[in-house]
């Protein structure tokens, strides 16, 4: 059983507060997997609902008055040293914690969700088996319920490897710079031979404006909540002709880190090396937003290196910190697939675009709708190339057939180049249901082609993609671009011409 000291090394302090009570709860009833419920779904509905009642009164217990917060918090932070404010800012150990490979039968779903709340275990992800009905699951167990777990998969006859012996150690290594990898360019640190920091980040988007003025601009969209900017880098070879708009945004999840890394290889493709594809920017303007959550980002790199949320603080929960962006969106919000808990990794905020950051990405979608044809959010990690709608699988776009032509030609386009086969299909159908997310919302405001791509790799190292795979992630997404830009552009021009 899971128990405070546990959960520090697990999860951030603000989320331990509200599941010590899940687990004192869920203590009363010992897990057996020879006794599940034959009707899974059922067993999954009671428990979700049990988790939500249950967290419902956590909040009410722990939070009787904001007043008395407010009061109490004061107090504290008066009374504390500065010793204690910097062990409070120390970093999230994952020493121990192991990342299961698993091949899950539907009806076992139970045996996981089980070992979820019981054991501390996270799932990761999820990915469905083709047609069957066989699931990879990806979990990451802490250390004292490793030989809890494994005993499990054995009773249950679940296939499982191990692919992660010592989380802490992949995320060391993952941060380790090659000090010799040096471009001969001294106005920015930018490379993708190692992972950067949100500052470099922006230095190198400074750099390319003060470099390529006539073909670069950048805009501050907004301010996150911890007041750093929000940037979209504009590539245009301006004119008077009005060009349609292809968007990429990235980032939006903190831990995902290889998705801003591929937002600005595509970046430094468009502008150092446009020269090379001159039709990519002599048929569109290209919008790049590679970094939607910097708040998080930047607490990724310095505490916790698997947060997903933004850092908002909320006044209805104040020991809760952030939003899942990616479920603060305005069209068909909190629907399903998200969580009204704000200590919940999927919380999808009090209301729709309650987030400065997603305020933001929705004032600048709007602004340009006209002209955006291609909207794209990336994402990891499962690789796989997802088309709306992700909030239900009932239902598809009325243009669903181009969106999927389109995506075909671009996961063929991924699989020539590397070899990686990305899986192809509706979200809600192949991963999961995820209502106010963007890629719906793109589409819902007349966007015709927009889509979501899980990046690299497919559960070896999972979030923690090692640095040797940035430049490869990069160069196989930016040759599918070229496809996708082809074959929209051919679209467009067959639809004014007709």
């Amino acid at each position: 059983m899971a128990t405070g000291q546990t959960l520090s090394r697990l999860l951030p302090m603000t989320t331990q507060v509200c599941l010590l009570t899940l687990f004192t709860l869920s203590a009363a009833v010992p897990f057996n997997p020879k006794s599940l419920r034959a009707d899974h779904s059922n067993h999954l509905q009671y428990h979700h609902q049990q988790q939500q009642e249950a967290l419902a009164d956590v909040e009410e217990q722990l939070f009787p008055s904001l007043s008395q917060i407010e009061s109490t918090s004061n107090n504290i932070n008066s009374l504390q040293q500065p010793q204690q404010q910097e062990a409070a800012a120390a970093p999230v150990s994952y020493a121990g914690y192991k990342l299961f490979k698993t091949d899950v039968q539907e009806q076992l779903f139970p045996v996981v969700d089980s070992l979820d709340v019981e054991a501390g275990v996270e799932v990761w992800s999820c990915r469905k088996k083709g047609r069957s009905n066989h699931y990879e699951m990806d979990l990451l167990t802490p250390p004292h319920a490793v030989s809890e777990v494994r005993q499990v998969f054995i009773e249950s006859n679940v296939t499982y490897q191990e692919v992660i012996d010592d989380l802490q150690r992949a995320i060391n290594m993952e941060g380790t710079t090659d000090e010799f990898i040096i471009w001969n360019r001294p106005a920015h640190p930018m490379n993708w031979h190692n992972y950067h920091t949100l500052d470099e980040m922006y230095q190198y988007m400074d750099y390319l404006a003060a470099e390529f003025p006539q073909l670069v601009t950048v805009e501050d969209i907004g301010m996150s909540f911890e007041k750093r900017p929000l940037r979209v880098v504009k590539v245009s070879t301006g004119g008077p002709a009005v060009k349609p708009i292809i968007f990429i945004d990235g980032g939006i999840h903190a831990r995902e880190w290889v998705s801003p890394a591929t937002a600005l290889f595509i970046l430094h493709r468009l502008v150092e090396f446009g020269w090379q594809e001159p039709q990519l920017l002599d048929r569109f303007d290209w919008f790049i937003m590679p970094m939607v959550n910097p708040d998080g980002y930047v607490y990724t790199q310095k505490h916790d290196r698997l947060w997903r949320k933004s850092r908002s603080n909320l006044k209805s929960s104040p020991l809760c910190s952030g939003v899942d962006l990616n479920r603060n969106f305005g069209f068909k919000w909190s629907t399903g697939g998200s969580s009204p808990q704000p200590c919940s990794s999927v919380y999808a905020g009090p209301e729709p675009f309650s987030e400065p950051e997603s305020r933001a990405l929705r004032d600048i979608l709007l602004k340009n709708k006209k002209q955006l044809k291609i909207y794209i959010s990336l994402h990891a990690y499962s690789e796989m190339w997802l088309l709306p709608y992700a909030y239900t699988d009932a239902e598809k776009p009325n243009n669903y057939g181009d969106i999927y032509n389109v995506s075909v030609m671009g996961v063929e386009t991924i699989r020539n180049t590397s070899g990686h086969d990305y899986r192809l299909g509706q979200a809600a159908e192949i991963l999961y249901r995820a209502s106010g997310n963007t890629m719906d919302y793109a589409h819902s405001i007349g966007i015709p082609f927009t889509f979501s791509l899980e990046l690299r790799d497919k559960g070896k190292f999972g979030f923690i993609l090692p640095k040797e795979e940035i430049e490869p992630t990069g160069r196989e997404f930016f040759q599918a671009m070229k496809t996708v830009s082809e074959e929209v552009y051919q679209k467009l021009q067959a639809t004014s011409t007709g």
